[in-house]
């Protein structure tokens, strides 16, 4: 059966003084999913990152301290000890160029081909819901599809402890609630599952355990387990109702007045599937617009229109009241600001500094000019003692923030913000949240591309909701959660 015990543990990253973990204690036994916690920066990937040996193979800096895995014993997990399977962070980064193939690989790297090959990649796609996107290119895939193939790579070679680093963060909530079924059913088999959340309640409901860092400690903490049941939970966090958004009650009706974003009749698919048709939609100036929407229904695809990052099939795309047809994409680029889903897609200079102030070196304000305004734009969001860090040297959360606050800081009429809170946890989140209120109080006008539906309900002024490439439907976000509260 497998066991974890971790004994007096401690590392510091090469180039730094303060241990990034600090005399770590603890013991897992098999059947259990224990979820670790913690503020981002707090220890939870590094401490993964020593249970599956990236730490110190691939990552250089001083480790102390023993972790016995069964009957091996070492400062990580040794060859012919238990292999987890590993769920990183970043679940952009991928071997091969096609879903089946980054599924096969794993089984293939262990010496297993042939027939069961075949079959456990269609087991694991049929239960993460990759079951036709086999064949599809991994580029061409959404964040969160992306991140099922991560997930199905980690489960495919069936190990007996699990290491997940934020697991769910791009998927939807009906995905979240399928995959923590799957683990559950997992543990109950005697694997042993590790998740780290920035907010364990989404996992509370399945967990046996929960630990939480602070500053490089590890203590146990006790399990909030929302009052509802898994399914009622699954359910109130979704927002999978588009019948309720298409009643049509008057007030669900969007206010037409003062668009400044609007697509007619738009169509957009690609050579393989996927894609939107027929998408009607305005967003009006001074609101927060949160689109929703399960993987893969067209989100990103809906977004990247407006800054003439793809250009209509069909229908029509105005921004500010101008066809984006005739306006080529860098004048665009003055009125909208972007940020893409994944943050390494705009991050390219070689310091923080840098990277926040370029937005405003290439339109023409004075190097000097724009150094000081990122000084000030990176203390609003505590970034002062990592300017002169290159950004891809920072985790996933701190990328993503640097990309942000590049866009952020040209200020312009109207921000598109894909996922723009993944990986944060609660006071970064509000930290953000609250400078996009008081843009949006200013004039801007935010859309934001989200799969949080706590950060919808408490940030938006509308919720949209499309669903396998179509608007499902729109409406004030007040009365959505009201009309919700009252289905459940």
């Amino acid at each position: 059966m497998a066991s974890i015990t971790i004994t007096n543990l401690s590392f510091t990253y090469e180039g730094t003084t303060i241990p990034a973990l600090k005399t770590i204690n603890f013991s897992a036994a098999s059947g259990q999913i224990i979820v670790i916690c913690g503020n981002n920066g707090s220890g939870k990937s590094t401490l993964l990152a020593c249970l599956s040996g990236i730490i110190p193979e691939l990552t250089p800096g001083k480790l102390e301290g023993k972790i016995v895995c069964g009957d091996n014993i070492g400062t990580k997990l040794v060859k012919d000890g238990p292999i987890p399977g590993v769920g990183l962070q970043d679940s952009d980064v991928y071997l091969l160029e096609e879903v089946y193939e980054e599924l096969a690989f794993p089984l293939q790297n262990s010496g297993i081909n042939g027939p069961y090959l075949d079959k456990r990649i269609q087991e694991v796609a049929l239960s993460l819901g990759l079951s036709n996107l086999l064949q599809r290119s991994l580029r061409s895939l959404s964040g969160g599809e992306r991140q099922k193939v991560a997930l199905g790579a980690a489960l495919i070679c069936d190990p007996s402890i699990l290491l997940l680093d934020e697991p769910v963060e791009q998927l939807d909530p009906l995905s979240a609630y399928h995959l923590f079924h799957i683990l559950r059913e997992l543990a109950d088999q005697g694997k042993i599952i590790l998740i780290c959340m920035h907010n364990p309640i989404f996992a509370a409901p399945w967990a046996d355990r929960q630990l939480c860092f602070r500053n490089g400690e590890l203590f146990e903490a006790t399990i909030e387990t929302p009052e509802v049941t898994s399914a009622q939970y699954k359910q109130t966090n979704a927002w999978t109702f588009p019948t309720l958004l298409n009643q049509g009650n008057s007030t669900l009706t969007e206010n037409r007045e003062h668009a400044v974003l609007e697509v007619r009749n738009l169509t957009y698919r690609y050579n393989t599937q996927g894609g939107i048709e027929n998408i009607n939609l305005k967003v009006n100036q001074q609101e927060i617009l949160a689109l929703i929407g399960p993987n893969g229904s067209g989100k990103s695809t809906l977004v990247k229109h407006f800054v003439g990052l793809l250009r209509p099939q069909a229908g029509k795309v105005f921004v500010d009241g101008v066809d984006t047809e005739k306006v080529p994409t860098w004048e665009l680029a003055k009125q909208v600001g972007i940020l893409f889903q994944n943050p390494d897609d705009q991050i390219f200079n070689a310091t923080v500094l840098e990277e926040i102030a370029w937005s405003l070196v290439a339109r023409g304000v004075p190097k000097r000019d724009a150094l000081t305004a990122a000084c000030k734009l990176g203390a609003d969001f505590d970034l002062q003692s990592m300017l002169d860090k290159h950004p891809h040297d920072l985790n996933r959360s701190l990328r993503q923030l640097v990309a942000l606050t590049s866009v952020l800081i040209t200020k312009p009429k109207i921000l598109i913000l894909d996922e723009p809170t993944k990986m944060m946890d609660f006071e970064l989140l509000n930290k953000v949240m609250t400078w996009l209120e008081n843009y949006r109080d200013q004039g801007g006008t935010i859309l934001i591309v989200t799969h949080d539906m706590r950060l919808a309900e408490k940030y938006s002024d509308r919720v949209a909701f499309l669903e396998s490439g179509r608007l499902a439907g729109i409406g004030r976000t007040d009365e959505l959660s009201t009309l919700m509260k009252m289905s459940t």
